[in-house]
């Protein structure tokens, strides 16, 4: 080896800034006080030993203000805590129970008046310390709150030693090194119920909170459509809902009490959500329908995707092929078509279900002129209503789209012009103009984004994945559109009108149903980071 394959010589510089931070504080006092600012301001804490040392450090070095009463002691802009349980208790040999935890965030946020906390709690269970014992704590400052709630808990017997007692509720979780586990739910608590959601959503308990995930997943998949779950309705009081004013952010997945009385609780109760994923949960299609309607105007994020064994969407799907048998007042909850006509404003959305199609892309307006066109196939269906199979032709459609697009608001400004306007209403067109091309400035600078994936096919039959790339082709300049198709296992990407293919699996694969033999993936992984 020469020299100058060596590695260089370790220096200050190559090291860690906590290890050269804490290297320097050892050199004198005045070094000392003035490193600690950046050691202390963003700390992440990964276990409840290092908490407990966290906590004797903050109360050491605490100093008191005999006149207020106030107590002072390390400078905390953010505080990082993520605790696995199931590391905990094969460590610990006992649950970790919601009111230590709690005693310890108190004291944190005591010391830091404006600290925000994010908590992460991974393997836990619902009926489980330290989860079912958050409605009788309070935890201060903690802003973002992620539980992991794949655990099952089980009622055991006393020990032979007497240190648990018969009713105890001692959580069963898998070390997170086993492969061959079980990962389930227990069936008495995991239904919608309105106990469950209240310590979350009455601002009681976590009085301070914006972000809540909970990932609720197993082995055996979401209990999606299982007979009567989604029917369970769960009833609020105003005081139940408070703390939703505050929910910016809210992540369900695979959570078998969230239902449709629960959405429609957020929706009315949390004006500053902007952020919102409903994963595989059980929703019917009449709910997400409302959801829509009502949310899309105001979310910036939107993330809806629907279990594979949906009988919501195979439902919707069987009314949107026999139409001209539907009673005339019964509207089909088609989410395609919502997400055309009210999701213009969404900067991202990511949408997968066992159908989708076209109407994604068109309104009724275009589907007219395209009608008009005398393409291939219909849209509309029918005189009675029934549809007619058949592909479009998407080099036609796409022609189509391009000159209506191009040609109407122009049309519709020269009417006016003929028609004569006033001062008024062309202050108001020239608004409208100036606000168009803000917006498509936005879209470029802001990179909107679009994800779609067919689990299963199309909503109509005759309707083609390709279709769906060529009108996406046509869509908003700017916006990145990924579309994926499961049966055909295949995926395009279109930014303008460049459109290429991609690897399926690369970005798809996480959306598939996983199969009952296949061991999943540590949790712990994805939401701590470890």
């Amino acid at each position: 080896m020469s020299q100058f394959d060596r590695e260089p010589p370790a220096s200050l510089a190559t090291l860690p800034t906590e290890i050269a931070l804490c290297a320097l504080a050892r050199v004198s006092r005045d070094i000392y006080a003035a490193v600690q600012g950046p050691l202390y301001r963003r700390p992440i804490i990964n276990s409840y030993r290092k908490l407990q040392a966290f906590i004797k450090t903050l109360n050491y070095v605490a100093s008191w203000d005999k006149k207020t009463g106030d107590a002072k002691s390390k400078k905390i802009v953010h505080l990082a805590l993520m605790i696995d349980l199931a590391k905990e208790e094969s460590t610990a040999g006992r649950p970790l129970i919601a009111v230590i935890l709690a005693r310890m965030i108190r004291v944190i946020a005591r010391y830091n008046e404006h600290v925000t906390i994010s908590l992460i709690i991974a393997h836990s269970a619902c009926d489980a310390q330290p989860v079912h014992s958050f409605e009788s704590e309070e935890f201060p400052r903690v802003t973002t709150l992620i539980l992991d709630l794949g655990g099952e808990s089980t009622t055991q017997s006393s020990s032979p030693s007497g240190a648990r007692s018969i009713n105890s509720v001692v959580p069963v979780r898998r070390s997170i090194h086993q492969r061959n586990y079980s990962f389930s739910t227990s069936g008495n608590r995991c239904v919608p119920n309105a106990k469950f959601w209240t310590r979350f959503f009455s601002g009681t308990n976590f009085p301070d909170l914006q972000r809540l995930e909970l990932h609720h997943r197993s082995r055996t998949g979401p209990s999606y459509g299982e007979s009567g779950v989604e029917g369970h309705r769960i009833l609020f009081t105003e005081l139940d809902t408070l703390g939703l004013a505050r929910i910016e952010r809210l992540v369900v997945n695979s959570v078998p009490e969230f239902n449709d009385s629960v959405l429609m609780a957020g929706l009315q109760h949390a004006p500053l959500l902007t952020d919102l994923h409903i994963e595989n949960c059980s929703v019917t299609y009449d709910a997400l329908d409302k959801l829509l309607l009502h949310a899309l105007p105001v979310l910036h994020r939107l993330v809806l995707r629907v279990s594979p064994q949906s009988r919501f969407a195979r439902y919707v799907r069987e009314a949107l092929n026999v139409r001209g048998c539907q009673p005339h007042h019964e509207e089909i909850p088609h989410l395609c078509s919502h997400f055309r006509r009210r999701g213009k404003n969404l900067k991202h959305y990511d949408f997968a279900a066992p159908f989708i199609c076209r109407d994604l892309f068109l309104d009724e307006y275009e589907k007219a002129k395209l009608h008009e066109s005398r393409h291939p196939g219909t849209l509309a269906g029918d005189d009675s209503g029934m549809v007619v199979q058949g592909e479009m032709d998407t080099t036609l459609v796409v022609g189509v789209l391009k000159r209506i697009r191009q040609t109407r608001d122009t049309d519709s400004l020269g009417q006016k012009l003929l028609e004569g306007t006033s001062m008024e209403e062309d202050k108001k067109i020239l608004e409208r103009e100036r606000s168009i091309r803000t917006g498509r400035a936005t879209i470029e600078k802001e990179g909107w984004t679009r994800r779609l994936h067919a689990l299963d096919g199309m909503c109509i039959p005759g309707d083609t994945f390709e279709e769906l790339t060529g009108l996406a082709n046509v869509e908003e300049h700017g916006i990145g559109w990924t579309l994926g198709s499961l049966p055909e296992r295949r995926a395009f990407r279109v930014i303008g009108e460049l459109v290429e293919p991609i690897r399926y699996s690369h970005e798809f694969e996480k959306d598939r149903p996983r199969r009952a033999r296949q061991v999943e993936r540590d949790l712990n992984d994805e939401l701590v980071g470890q």
